[in-house]
This record gives structure tokens, C-alpha cells and sequence, in this order.
């Protein structure tokens, strides 16, 4: 653990270096970023940031500067064309008018962008044309100046002017190159900090589940396998129960074998990626070793060699023109020696060096999409062999199937034409024919699905309310509980239990901080986000519990939630959040200017405490020596061990035994020396090198105390002690001091890292299910993500919305169904099984279908309404009729309304009493028993 912390700071330092490298490469740009509010409602921003230079439209040319600008200008920016696609218009006349803007807004870009294209390529040819045209004048004149310099005045000028050309670009190279060299470097710490996070928290864990789940499944074959033999062993006369029997060893031999092949693959995988990125790493290390720069100082004498190397052989070449051999020799050396040469240079290899790094890349990213299929394809087979469903006669084609079959054939007709070369002109017609064929497909869908008994219409979502609510709040619950965490982490009171609720040492966190740095901080650059969408997670559900083997998908087998359900939720839960905490503890003991004394002073005019005579010295403890007080005070008997004894090492600090006998800032007196201002008890005569102190007029020389070879210094001897004081028998006497004081400067940083959105942890999760392709373009179906289409909010819509409006998505939400979450480290309400909507005071309220005013709460301003069996129509399979009750809060009945009354769908009854409306809404499924649903599944 303590490795891998450190490899995360080493990661953290690696990314900072490389950004401060990297800033000539990057650019201010102009980033619009689209978040959702506390209201629900979507705004974005502009910010000015500092992002990578974009390697299109380079050139010096005023188009390519002008077209570069559309490079400072990234994240979801303003767009006509999405702006159209979000259009969502409810009548004829609108679709047609949309689409129709679409087309025209489609014809401008083709043209925009054939005109842009166009005036850059012009432009590049112009530019290089001129250069072309530059370079061969300016050889020209070069030419004819040296051919007009006969005298060395003439010849000196030329070489100097080269001399000082050649020095001020291979400095200004050299620097170029220098700092090219750093950001390589930075970029091969950044690498290997990875690649160590990757051994550590990916290869490693995975590699040893995957071992330990193989070697389960064998153990589980052979048991199987044994259990087999046992039974061949005894005589049966069923030949169909031992037809059975084989046949089960050999499914469950075959399942066997897929799994075992499964599992290798997921090994052979990630012992692939761990080569990859070995080899990766190996070559960037290359490619920055060869990025280094020769010394600077060195450079003018390499110039000079080989000018001067340069300068003799050409001397020598010409002094004899008529020389066949030499002339040869000159065409070996220049076009091949110098050819050579020049491509072991240090920056052609590094070039080389750079296209196998990303040859590499492209292997790895072509290896693993291999391996991914393969494993996709195992799954799927092993899902099949567990299936394993006798096949079903298949049914004749009832007429209304038959006509599905050619409505659907024939919209697959009119979509490959509008896909040809012709879509643009034949939109218009085929719009009003295509919407009218689609209406009549969808009625006689739902037509039909209801005759049948089904319930399941496209888009609606395949579980219960009940199943999708418990989904809901299981998933609050976690950020919930996450987020309860982080508060105790911001309490000054109780900020360790909050760290250690997620997993730290308590031991290690011994200062209270000085300071406490939430979110983005110099330590973690980003800010917290919390993301959640409630319709995503339910689309995300009931794509991935479909069955996309079954026989006959038209009769939807609903999923229910359950332990299974918990355990999805959490690991989609723990790939998009991790707390991150960094505990920055540079604390430390500070010697004080004045000291504090308890005891000391020469032997004529000091005072001391009384000890026991015997004291004790170890080896190999965290104390040297340890003797019991039998005097002191408060501040010493604070450190006391268990025994009443006091613990110090070989300087005579006092130890902390309840700490593991850390550091104090107290010290026992050394009665040889002065203590701070303090003096011993003994002088030093240094005549005879011994200690001695004064009683009156008498001296008298120490008495040893101690252990062989090792006085007791901390100590007064029990025989001088009773010189001293001759009421004191068999006792010693110590002082003690305080020396150093505990100087705090602790800092916390703490941050929730969201390692990947919402959207990619689904999409990741869909992926690794078998029929990805599938489940990933259901659950856009499901979410209204699919191009053109509209959110359909699972099509459970069966009471009316008793707000005015046409739907309950026209307002604000409040606080949403289940457990309080919208923002990381703000104090939430906890649970709450309903749901509350921004409203106008006096805002009216209709009925929400056919019901009986159950219950008046005037005091509380409640509102409780009932209806019996009613028809929820999308559940066919667990019985569509239930009783239903909605209960609303901040409401009172309009005059003429009372309790007991009966009133009808869409009559207005009552009104709202404040800016809030809450909603919750019970219902009672199949008779068990009476469940909280999130009304938004329910509400138009």
C-alpha cells in the first residue's frame, strides 16, 4: 500500500513536470463546458484554459492562420446543428420544418467546408511555390559572390559571416534541443509512474484472481468428474438415468473447457498489455536518451574539427583534379560513407526509434482488440452451454406479423434510398411518407402487443417500478454513504474516523491539520463532479438484463432487483468514483528558548525528586533505561508505562509509551553537565578527571552507580543521596527538564477523482457483456441517445401530471427520489421516497386519474388520494391492476373539495401552498405489501 502511495505521488510529480515542459506545445483556448445544476436545468460555460497546440492547418499563410483558429475554440461549443438535432417538435407541420432546416443547415457546411478546403490548398501551393522560387535567387547570389572573391578579404568575409551563422543557429539548436530532451525525459517519468500503477493495481491482482479462479474450476471439474466415476461404478438398470448422466459430465465438460479458455484469455491479455507497455516504456527511455544534447562547451571544438577535417579534404580533392583514385574515393564518401553516417546520427534514430514506438501502439491496440473478441466470444459461448434451451417448434406467421415484416421492409427501403446520393433531393417528398408509415407501424405495435398479452411496446423498460425505484435509491445510497464519509473528513472533530472509513492507518495520522484543502488544490487539479442521471441508470438496467438469446423477444421476461442487482451497481459505482486524500505531515520537535525545570541545581544549593534505588538497562527494546519515580508531577507522570516506570534512551529522553515510545520533549538531568542554565549535581575535578560534590565544607567524591562498565548518570547515587539528605535511605534523586516543544504544520488535501463519466462506465460495462452491439444501441434506444430521437422515459407514463403543463418534466426538480446526493461534501437530507418540484405559490393542482380523497391533513398541509386495480398496462406478466395511493405535501383542497369526495382525471381540486410541491406515490404490488415508487416513472 505504502508502495503504491508513493507511486501515485511519483505519478503526480511525473504529470506536473510534464505539463511545465509541455507549455510551449500548448495554447490558450477558449473551452465550453455544459454541466447540469442543482435545478436540473443544463448551462454552459466559457473558461480560458491552456490546451495542445492542434498539428492541422500549419503554415505561415493568412487563410491557414485564419482556419487555425477554430482550434482555440474546444469542448461542447454553440451549434446550429445541435441545436436543431435538440429541437423536439410535437406536430406535423414542426417535424417537416425541422427537417427541412436540417437540410439546408447540411448544404451550407458541404459548401463551407469545399470552399475551405479549396482556399487552403490554393494557398499551400502559392506559399511553396514562392519559397521554391526564394531559395534558387538566394543560391544564385551566393554562387556568383563566391566566384567573385579571387582575394583572401573576399574569402575571410564569406567563412566569418558562415562561422557566425553556423554558431548562432546550432546554439539556438542546442537549447531547442535541450528542452526537447527534458520534455522527452518527463514524458518516460509519466510512462514508467504508469507503468508501476499498472503492475501494481491492475497486473498483479487481476493476473492472481485469475490464477485462483482457474485453479477453482479445475477443483470443481474433478470433483464433478470423480462423483461421475463413482456412479459409472454402480450397476443401474435405467439406461436413461445413465443417458442422463453422461450427458450432464459432458455439458458441464464442456462448460469446463470454455471457462478454463476464458480465463487464459483475460491472462493471456493482461501479460500481453504488461509487454506492451514494457516495450513502450524501453522505447521512450531510447527516444530520450538519444534526444540528449552534447555539451555546449564542447561545441565549438567539434565545429572547428570538423571544418577544418572538411576544409582538408576538399584542399586535397582539388590539388589534384586528374587523380582517377582520388575521385573515386570522393564518390564512395559521398554517396555512401556520408549517406551512412548520416543515418546513425542521434536524431534519425530517434526517428526511427519514434515510428516503431507507434508501430508498437497500433500492435498493441490491434492485439487487444483480438483478444476482446475472443474473449466476447467465450462468454457468449459459455452463456449458450448454460442455456442450453430445447428448440421450439417455430410458429406460422399470423397476418399481423406478416404486415409488421412489410412495413419494416419497406422503411428499410425508403432509408437506402435517402442513404444514396439522392437524399438531399428527395427529402422533402419522403419525409410526410416516411413519418405516416412509422405513426401507422408504432400503432399497430402497441395493437398488437396488447391483443397478444405482452405489454412490451419499443422503448418501454422491462421491470418493474418497484425493481427500478430500489435500483434508484440502492444507487443514491452509495454516494450518499460515500459522501457522509468526506463530511467526517471535513469535521476538525472527526476527520480521522472519516479517513479511516476509507481505509487509512489512524496510527499514521497524528497531528490535527492546520488546514483542510477540498477539491481542486495544488495537489489534485480538478474539480469534484457527481454526474448521476436517473433515466441512464434505468435504460442501463434493462439493457444489460435483456435477453437477446431468447426465442421470441416479443415476450419480455422483466428483470428484479436483487443481490445481484447491488452488486453491478457497486462496481459501475466504484469505476467512476474514488476518494483520493493526500496527508501532508511536516510537523516536528523545535527546542525552546527558555527551558522548563522540575528539580536541578548544584548539590549545595538545587533540589530533586526521590526514585527507586534499582534501575534497569535493555538491548534491543525501543528504550535503553527505565527507573520508577517516586516523586514527580503531572507533566512527567503523563508518560508512566503500565509498571509506574519511566522509559528513556541512550540521551536520556523521555519515551511515550502509549505512542510506541515515541519522541517527548522532556529529557531526565545528566548530572555531569548543565542542563540548559541548570547546573549538576557533580563538579568534574580536572585534576583527576572525578566527580565530586560539596556538602558544607566537605567534598566527597561520587560513589558509583550503575551497571558494569555503564554509570547511571540520570541518577544520584543512593550513598550520596543520604550524604545529602541523611533522612533519605536506599533511594536515588533525578530532575527533569523540557527541552523541545511539538511545532504542527500539517495540511490535508482531499478530493473525490472521477476516474471515468457515468456515460463511459456504462458504455465499458455494456461492452463486456456478450451481443454488445446490441444491448449498447438498446440502451440508446432506451435513453433517446440514438441520432434524431427523443428521450422516452421508459414509457411507464400512466397517471396524469397534476401540475398544469403537459408534462412534469417542464419543471424543476427539487430533491429527487431516494437517498439526498447532488453535490460531493454538502450536507444532505438522507432518504426520501418521493419527489419535490419547484412551483408557483397558488399553483393549481389536477387529479391524476379517477380517485377518492382519502385523507386531509390540514395542520400538515397533506393531501392523501386513492384508486383501487389500476390499469397499469406495460405490466401484463405480475397483473396490471393495483391499488395506488399519491400522497401530496405543501397542498390544501380548493373550497368545495372535502374529504371522502370522488373526483375525476384532469379536475382541479387543489392548490399549492408554497414554491415546492412534493410528491409520493405507494403502490401496492400484487397484494404484498405497499412499495414507495419514484413518481417520475409514473407521472406524464
Amino acid at each position: 500500500m505504502a508502495n503504491l502511495k508513493r507511486t501515485h505521488h511519483q505519478l503526480a510529480k511525473a504529470e506536473k513536470k510534464l505539463r511545465k515542459y509541455s507549455r510551449s506545445q500548448k495554447q490558450f483556448q477558449v473551452q465550453f463546458v455544459r454541466k447540469q445544476r442543482k435545478n436540473g436545468k443544463f448551462k454552459t460555460t466559457a473558461r480560458i484554459r491552456r490546451g495542445e497546440k492542434s498539428s492541422r492547418y500549419t503554415g505561415h499563410g493568412l487563410i491557414h492562420r485564419a482556419v487555425n483558429l477554430k482550434t482555440r475554440f474546444t469542448g461542447d461549443k454553440p451549434s446550429i446543428t445541435k441545436s436543431l438535432d435538440s429541437l423536439k417538435p410535437k406536430t406535423f407541420r414542426g417535424k417537416v420544418l425541422k427537417r427541412s432546416a436540417q437540410l439546408i443547415n447540411r448544404i451550407a457546411h458541404t459548401a463551407w467546408h469545399t470552399a475551405e478546403g479549396s482556399a487552403l490548398g490554393a494557398e499551400t501551393i502559392a506559399l511553396k511555390t514562392g519559397n521554391a522560387v526564394q531559395r534558387d535567387v538566394r543560391y544564385k547570389l551566393k554562387q556568383k559572390y563566391r566566384q567573385e572573391a579571387v582575394d583572401d578579404m573576399h574569402r575571410g568575409t564569406i567563412a566569418t559571416l558562415v562561422i557566425a551563422k553556423d554558431a548562432v543557429t546550432g546554439t539556438r539548436r542546442h537549447f531547442k534541443q535541450k528542452k526537447q530532451f527534458k520534455l522527452e525525459k518527463a514524458r518516460y517519468r509519466l510512462q514508467k509512474a504508469e507503468y508501476k500503477l499498472f503492475k501494481g493495481e491492475q497486473y498483479q491482482p487481476k493476473l492472481a484472481k485469475s490464477r485462483k479462479e482457474l485453479k477453482a474450476e479445475k477443483r470443481k471439474f474433478r470433483e464433478r468428474k470423480k462423483s461421475f466415476k463413482r456412479f459409472k461404478k454402480i450397476q443401474v438398470s435405467d439406461s436413461f438415468t445413465v443417458a442422463v448422466a453422461a450427458h450432464r459430465f459432458q455439458r458441464r465438460k464442456k462448460q469446463y473447457k470454455t471457462d478454463a479458455k476464458r480465463i487464459k484469455t483475460v491472462s493471456r491479455k493482461l501479460k500481453r498489455e504488461k509487454k506492451f507497455q514494457k516495450k513502450t516504456l524501453r522505447k521512450q527511455w531510447r527516444i530520450a536518451d538519444l534526444s540528449r544534447p552534447a555539451p555546449l562547451v564542447l561545441k565549438p571544438a567539434n565545429y572547428t574539427g570538423k571544418r577544418l577535417a572538411a576544409s582538408g579534404w576538399q584542399k586535397a580533392v582539388h590539388a589534384d583534379e586528374n587523380n582517377d583514385f582520388l575521385s573515386a574515393v570522393e564518390s564512395v564518401k559521398r554517396h555512401g560513407v556520408d549517406q551512412a553516417v548520416e543515418k546513425m546520427k542521434p536524431y534519425h534514430r530517434k526517428e526511427r526509434n519514434q515510428k516503431k514506438k507507434e508501430k508498437l501502439e497500433q500492435k498493441k491496440s490491434d492485439q487487444h482488440r483480438r483478444l476482446q473478441k475472443r474473449e466476447d466470444k467465450l462468454k457468449s459461448k459459455g452463456e449458450q452451454v448454460k442455456r442450453r434451451k430445447k428448440p421450439k417448434k417455430q410458429p406460422k406467421n399470423s397476418f399481423g406479423d406478416r404486415l409488421k415484416n412489410a412495413l419494416r421492409q419497406a422503411f428499410q427501403f425508403i432509408k437506402n434510398i435517402y442513404n444514396k446520393e439522392a437524399r438531399a433531393v428527395l427529402l422533402a417528398c419522403l419525409v410526410p411518407i416516411l413519418i405516416i408509415a412509422l405513426v401507422l407501424a408504432f400503432i399497430l405495435m402497441i395493437f398488437s402487443g396488447i391483443l397478444s398479452g405482452s405489454g412490451f411496446v419499443l422503448g418501454t423498460y422491462a421491470s418493474q417500478d418497484y425493481d427500478l425505484s430500489e435500483a434508484e435509491k440502492y444507487y443514491t445510497k452509495l454516494a450518499y454513504d460515500m459522501n457522509e464519509k468526506i463530511l467526517k473528513v471535513s469535521s476538525d472533530t472527526d476527520w480521522k474516523n472519516g479517513l479511516a472509513a476509507f481505509g487509512a492507518n489512524k496510527r499514521n495520522l497524528k497531528d490535527d491539520p492546520d488546514n483542510w484543502y477540498w477539491g481542486r488544490s495544488s495537489v489534485y487539479d480538478w474539480d469534484p463532479v457527481y454526474d448521476f442521471d436517473v433515466y441512464k441508470l434505468w435504460s442501463f438496467l434493462c439493457a444489460y438484463y435483456y435477453d437477446f438469446d431468447a426465442d421470441d423477444n416479443g415476450d419480455i421476461k422483466y428483470w428484479s432487483y436483487g443481490s445481484d442487482t447491488e452488486n453491478l451497481l457497486t462496481e459501475i459505482f466504484n469505476a467512476e468514483y474514488a476518494f483520493v486524500y493526500w496527508y501532508d505531515n511536516k510537523s516536528r520537535w523545535e527546542e525552546l528558548s527558555n527551558y522548563n525545570y522540575w528539580g536541578g541545581g548544584n548539590a549545595e544549593t538545587g533540589t530533586y525528586y526521590r526514585a527507586e534505588e534499582n534501575a534497569f538497562i535493555y538491548s534491543g527494546r525501543p528504550y535503553k533505561y527505565r527507573f520508577k519515580p517516586i516523586a514527580y508531577t503531572s507533566e512527567l507522570s503523563q508518560y508512566f508505562d503500565s509498571e509506574g516506570y519511566v522509559c528513556i534512551n541512550a540521551d536520556y529522553r523521555v519515551l511515550n509509551p502509549h505512542d510506541d515510545y515515541a519522541l517527548t520533549g522532556f529529557m531526565i538531568m545528566d548530572h555531569r553537565y548543565y542542563s540548559g542554565t541548570s547546573a549538576p549535581f557533580y563538579y568534574i575535578d580536572n585534576d583527576t578527571q572525578t566527580f565530586f560534590f560539596m556538602k558544607g565544607d566537605t567534598r566527597y567524591d561520587r560513589s558509583f552507580w550503575g551497571w558494569n562498565g555503564n554509570d547511571a548518570w540520570f541518577l544520584v547515587s543512593p550513598t550520596d543521596t543520604n550524604i545529602w539528605n541523611d533522612t533519605i535511605n536506599d533511594a536515588c534523586m533525578y530532575g527533569y527538564y523540557e527541552k523541545y516543544y511539538w511545532k504542527t504544520e500539517c495540511n490535508l488535501y482531499y478530493n473525490v477523482k472521477q476516474k471515468k463519466t457515468f456515460d463511459q462506465v456504462i458504455e465499458d460495462k455494456l461492452k463486456s457483456q456478450s451481443h454488445k452491439e446490441e444491448r449498447l444501441e438498446y440502451y440508446k434506444l432506451l435513453a433517446g441517445q440514438e441520432s434524431g430521437s427523443e428521450t422516452l422515459y421508459g414509457n411507464h407514463q400512466t397517471l396524469r401530471n397534476m401540475l398544469s403543463g403537459d408534462t412534469i418534466r417542464n419543471y424543476s426538480v427539487k430533491q429527487a427520489f431516494g437517498y439526498d446526493m447532488w453535490e460531493w461534501n454538502k450536507t444532505n437530507h438522507g432518504l426520501y421516497q418521493g419527489i419535490k418540484y419547484y412551483c408557483n405559490t397558488g399553483a393549481k393542482l389536477y387529479a391524476p386519474f379517477d380517485c377518492k380523497i382519502k385523507d386531509v391533513d390540514t395542520a400538515n398541509q397533506k393531501i392523501t388520494l386513492r384508486k383501487d386495480d389500476v390499469q397499469y398496462w406495460y405490466d401484463g406478466s405480475g397483473g396490471t391492476k393495483r391499488d395506488t395511493e399519491v400522497t401530496i405535501a405543501n397542498a390544501v383542497l380548493l373550497n368545495g373539495y372535502s374529504e371522502g369526495d370522488t373526483i375525476h382525471e384532469g379536475e382541479m381540486f387543489a392548490q399549492t401552498t408554497n414554491t415546492n410541491v412534493n410528491f409520493h406515490i405507494e403502490i401496492d404490488t400484487d397484494g404484498y405489501g405497499w412499495d414507495y415508487i419514484d413518481p417520475r416513472l409514473v407521472l406524464y
